[in-house]
């Protein structure tokens, strides 16, 4: 659904849809549920009862990508735990798809009367919250399932450390959760990259200087950067923390504690061990096992996608 053309909200029985803040209300209180997730929900509200094919929601949700046969399952699975004793709102059409069942109202931009499918007002879309995460230089090929796993562990945990090997693509996968969650906080979502220092001490500073917070010198202290922020709607993305895990965890701590809406994803070799911390180890992009079926589709792999991308990067004549 275009966002310009989006109405306010779409309403079906005890659920409300807010599509430019992509949340989904149950009986007026907000519940959590990942991008993809939402995603495959507006496609079938899109579609007005006719049943969607398999094929169809792939393209749609994840355009020009090729993803785990079960990642769609596991989108529809989640709607319906939301769904909860409405779960048969979407229903899955043997051979044919998924449908989805509610009666649709919705409500334009300008009134709170609903109003039938297709004559809604455009809504205005919310300005973008600020943030100094970077943007992607490339595709983050082969990690949907782990993005929605992350996406879906934020929702319902403050304090999420993605650990794994040097390499293994832990700032990749943390970013991209944050550029997801970013419209979800007002006051931004900040990157705060700790590899260059080499002082624990420095980790409230870096935290202040990334996001302009003006304090007298010598007193940036975990807990004097988590007051100056206590009323602030934001995330934090603590990246590389291995070599100061102490004074990260601090810091997490320090900010979780005085703002009840402030987030923290971090990133590391190993877990910060902080109070209420969830820890996702980060596996390994996927490989062909070595007794594969003959005839299988190399590019179902992430690996396999990943190497094909980076050949074709340097040679433009590279098939597969």
């Amino acid at each position: 659904m275009d966002p310009a053309k989006a109405p306010a909200a779409i309403e079906f029985g005890r659920f409300r849809v807010l599509p430019n803040r992509r949340e989904v209300l149950v009986e007026g209180r907000p519940t959590e549920l990942g991008e993809r997730a939402f995603d495959v929900l507006m496609v079938l509200i899109e579609a007005s009862g006719v049943v969607v094919s398999k094929d169809t929601l792939m393209e749609r949700v994840w355009p020009n990508r090729i993803v785990e046969d079960n990642s769609l399952q596991h989108q529809i699975s989640a709607l319906r735990k939301v769904f909860a004793a409405d779960r048969d709102l979407i229903r899955t059409i043997a051979g044919r798809g998924y449908q989805f069942t509610g009666e649709i109202r919705t409500v334009s931009a300008t009134s709170d009367a609903p109003t039938r499918v297709g004559t809604a007002q455009p809504a205005a879309t919310p300005s973008r919250p600020p943030t100094n995460l970077p943007e992607p230089v490339s595709e983050l090929i082969g990690r949907d399932a782990e993005l929605d796993t992350i996406l879906d562990i934020s929702a319902s945990h403050r304090l999420v450390t993605l650990t794994g090997a040097g390499g293994i693509g832990k700032t990749r996968l943390g970013f991209a959760a944050a550029r997801h969650l970013l419209p979800r906080f007002a006051d931004g979502v900040w990157a705060i990259e700790l590899a260059p220092l080499t002082d624990p001490e420095l980790v409230p500073v870096a935290v202040a200087t990334a996001l302009g917070l003006e304090l007298a010198p010598g007193t940036a202290s975990p807990q004097s950067v988590a007051s100056a922020l206590r009323s602030k709607q934001l995330m934090l993305v603590l990246d590389n923390c291995e070599h100061v895990l102490d004074a990260a965890a601090r810091m997490a701590e320090a900010l979780l504690r005085s703002n009840p809406a402030a987030r923290v994803i971090a990133t590391s070799r190993e877990p910060l061990r902080a109070e209420g911390e969830w820890v996702y180890p980060v596996p390994p992009l996927a490989v062909p096992a070595e007794d594969s079926p003959d005839g299988e589709d190399p590019l179902r792999y992430g690996a396999v996608r990943l190497f094909v991308e980076r050949v074709r990067a340097v040679s433009a004549t590279f098939l597969v």
